[in-house]
């Protein structure tokens, strides 16, 4: 009977699956919309925090809470953040196309480390700044200190967030490979994962 006991490990690590999986949906259907994914992407990095600390009832309801109280805050950060980076990507492809003269190079370069650079920031601006009582420029300022400070980790973030980037840049067999796997559990498992390298990172001013 002790086997078949909810305390026992396994249906605890299934039980953990479970909220991750619910947690992934709830990503997916908020972000739906486009303009609340910052909200989206802030409510499943606070689940996975108070998941963490073993203070959180439910994934779903921690979600929701965590969606609607950030929801407000979000949306400029989110808006400000998806439009930049927008025209980065534009500007990037604008210029890999352009004439092969020295002045195209030099913008190219600079695009590519103000990308760089956006990638850094963005890794840190909606699990960690969002939440505390700061406006924008402040938020971006902390990320900047934050991605500076923990580098290592940082570049560890980046390349977890841009595996699904880079399978879509691969073709469609990489895609049809990981497209499962990110509609089911991958958004929210990138997150957990994040979660706990924040966990190991300087993360005050």
């Amino acid at each position: 009977m002790k086997k078949l006991s909810i305390d026992n490990p396994f249906f605890e690590f299934m039980g953990k699956v479970g909220d991750v999986i619910i947690v992934n949906i709830l990503f997916l259907i908020c972000s739906a919309p486009i303009i609340t994914m910052g909200a989206s992407v802030c409510a499943m990095y606070e689940t996975f925090r108070q998941m963490g600390e073993d203070t959180y009832i439910s994934a779903f309801r921690t979600f929701k809470d965590s969606f609607l109280s950030s929801i407000k805050k979000s949306i400029p950060i989110w808006l400000l953040c998806f439009i930049s980076g927008a025209i980065l990507v534009f500007d990037l492809m604008f210029i890999t196309r352009a004439a092969d003269i020295a002045l195209w190079h030099i913008t190219g370069m600079a695009a590519g480390c103000l990308m760089f650079l956006w990638i850094l920031i963005n890794c840190w601006l909606f699990p960690t700044a969002v939440f505390k009582d700061m406006g924008i420029k402040e938020a971006i300022r902390r990320c900047m200190f934050l991605a500076t400070v923990n580098l290592p980790y940082t570049l560890l973030m980046v390349l977890l967030n841009l595996i699904p980037i880079v399978c879509f840049i691969l073709g469609e067999y990489f895609i049809s490979l990981v497209a499962p796997i990110y509609f089911s559990i991958g958004f929210a498992a990138t997150a957990l994962l994040n979660t706990k390298i924040i966990d190991r990172c300087k993360t005050e001013f």
